[in-house]
């Protein structure tokens, strides 16, 4: 098969821009019967052996060797993983090569709408839920954990399987809910600079705003540089947002035993319900999901048939450690905020000096509490941790919307097209709403509990789907029931807090919750009971319902059914010869 235009493209886009490892894949020639699958369900690539290959993952008849490379004029793109078998132990030096892209997802977790919420809970809970914070990291652990596993196995990341696998009316509703999701996070990432800007220089908070979105295009240049080197500069923004807390709760000696039993000891405090289901709801984000998931295709693994299971069992290890790690980093930092501030709010209240818990009076808090030089650390460190996910929430919208659309996006369209959206709406509150940051940082955090639900229940079900991650990674009963025991608690507390925002003061209320509620749980059922297409050859209940039925999960008939061509050979996790209908 020659090499087609598509690959071309692929093959000369940068590490940022580019989706996944696709172009190092192997395509063998496709059966007649196959070719009206969609072509990007094929890997775009040389030719290869001749065996015959699906359309829903990455072909693993692939060396991705130095031979397959994307050029470039500066450094390296990708990370060369080398498997050395399945007897080799744990090793540091292989770990480091792995470190990067829990880091580069970790930042979400710090962001400045997190640091408010952290501030918020110092002021109403003190240190008491202190362990929701730390169970929170940890559910994180597993569902991040659960993206970058996906990316690995098939070589696509998550917004694309959401192309492939239901039909263009659902995953265009996601993308659209993906999107403002992302556009949320970012008015609140360049607010949260701005204020940074604000207090250290002393400009309008709409100054730097306007700043804030035209500096993000330094981000083109980073980039540009390489893998390492851009995951090394978003380490280096994290470690000194880490450094300026820690400092500051060494300063202000915090009380280490109520720190302890509230790290350690579950409670509640009256009145504060919300203020908990909001904690787990600013530590998931969907953004993150799909940036995740994207950002393991940087490390280029062995995937020739002898070795192509052990080395994806051994990237799915390191990973996890180092997703593990990560993410225990960003708890470290949450709860070095919420200490500071609990002893900060502490020392007003004994004095009786009145204060706001907000992220803008912050700097004035520790200022009164631990001297002048304390604002301006506080800013030192909100000004890195806020241009760094103002970048990383750029690089999010940039592959959920290639995945999605199946469309390259050059970098510096997609900073334009992020900075100009959510500009507008960021000078608006700079200008008008600065005061009620509190409100408009609760309904971003509904936004993403809604897309949260939506993202989630497609991740988990495919990796129950053998079509997808193949027999030798499909999850068991085990993995299974903790699957859905974990989304089903998600999703519980995310409509919780959709249902704790409206005001239940007439019955015309009451009647919006309850449509609400229902919308919300139709539109999970229909995402958690859709046949994924991978699936579609094994005929599904669905074929014998009615048509309107039929319609509805995208099926409309059953004579467009057609069985997937015989395999000469058996079949592989990753060349399955799925016939995948396009009812689109």
């Amino acid at each position: 098969m020659p090499e087609s235009p598509f690959m071309k493209q692929q093959q000369r886009r940068p590490f940022i821009a580019h989706s996944n490892g696709d172009t190092t894949a192997v395509s063998p020639p496709v059966s007649p019967a196959m070719e009206h699958i969609e072509l990007d369900t094929l890997n775009m690539a040389k030719a290869g052996d001749g065996s015959k290959l699906g359309g829903n993952v990455v072909s693993e008849a692939v060396v991705d060797d130095d031979s397959t490379a994307v050029e470039d004029t500066f450094q390296e793109h990708y990370v060369k993983i080398d498997y050395s078998g399945g007897g080799s132990g744990f090793s540091l030096k292989k770990l480091w090569r792995f470190v990067g892209p829990g880091l580069l997802v970790s930042q979400a977790l710090l962001d400045p709408g997190n640091i408010e919420s952290d501030i918020s809970q110092a002021d109403t809970s003190g240190y008491k839920l202190l362990w929701l914070l730390l169970l929170a990291h940890i559910i994180c652990i597993f569902v991040q954990s659960l993206a970058a596993r996906l990316g690995v196995i098939t070589g696509r990341h998550l917004a694309q399987h959401m192309r492939l696998q239901y039909p263009r009316p659902f995953a265009t509703a996601m993308w659209l809910l993906s999107e403002l999701a992302i556009i949320g996070a970012d008015i609140q990432e360049v607010i949260g600079t701005a204020t940074a800007l604000h207090i250290l220089t002393s400009m309008p908070i709409w100054a730097g705003v306007v700043i804030t979105a035209v500096d993000s295009f330094l981000f083109l240049y980073v980039q540009r540089l390489g893998v390492r080197v851009t995951e090394l500069v978003f380490g280096l923004m994290v470690t000194i947002l880490a450094v300026c807390f820690w400092v500051e709760m060494i300063m202000i000696k915090p009380d280490a035993k109520e720190l302890i039993k509230g790290m350690v000891i579950p409670r509640i405090p009256q009145g504060s319900i919300v203020q908990a289901v909001g904690i787990i709801g600013c530590v998931l984000m969907p953004h993150n999901l799909y940036l995740h998931s994207a950002l393991v295709g940087s490390r280029k693994l062995d995937r020739r048939p002898e070795a192509r299971i052990g080395a994806i069992r051994e990237a799915m290890r390191y990973f996890r450690i180092e997703t593990s790690i990560s993410l225990m980093y960003a708890y470290l930092i949450n709860m070095s905020v919420v200490v500071v501030f609990c002893k900060a709010f502490d020392v007003l209240r004994a004095s009786g000096t009145p204060y706001v818990a907000s992220l803008a009076d912050g700097a004035t808090v520790l200022s009164t509490v631990l001297g002048r030089g304390s604002k301006y650390v506080y800013a030192v460190g909100l000004l890195a941790i806020g241009q760094s996910t103002t970048m990383s929430g750029t690089l999010s919208g940039q592959y959920v919307t290639e995945g999605f659309w199946n469309m390259a996006v050059k970098p510096w369209q997609r900073v334009l097209i992020t900075r100009g959206v959510s500009l507008v709406p960021a000078l608006i509150v700079a200008v008008a709403a600065s005061a009620h940051m509190d409100l408009l940082s609760e309904i971003i955090n509904v936004i993403q509990a809604v897309v949260l639900s939506f993202t989630i229940i497609p991740l988990l079900k495919m990796q129950a789907t053998v079509e997808i991650v193949g027999p030798e990674f499909v999850f068991g009963r085990v993995g299974r029931g903790a699957a859905a025991t974990l989304t089903l608690a998600i999703v519980a507390l995310n409509a919780y807090m959709v249902v704790s925002v409206i005001p239940l003061n007439s019955a015309g209320m009451y009647v919006a919750m309850v449509a609400v509620l229902l919308v919300y749980t139709s539109v999970l059922s229909y995402a958690a009971l859709f046949p994924l297409k991978s699936a579609w050859d094994q005929k599904a209940l669905v074929d014998r319902a009615p048509a309107c039925i039929r319609l509805l999960f995208a099926r409309r008939s059953v004579s467009g059914y057609v069985p997937p061509p015989e395999a000469s050979s058996p079949i592989g996790p990753c060349d399955g010869g799925t016939h995948i209908p396009d009812f689109r």
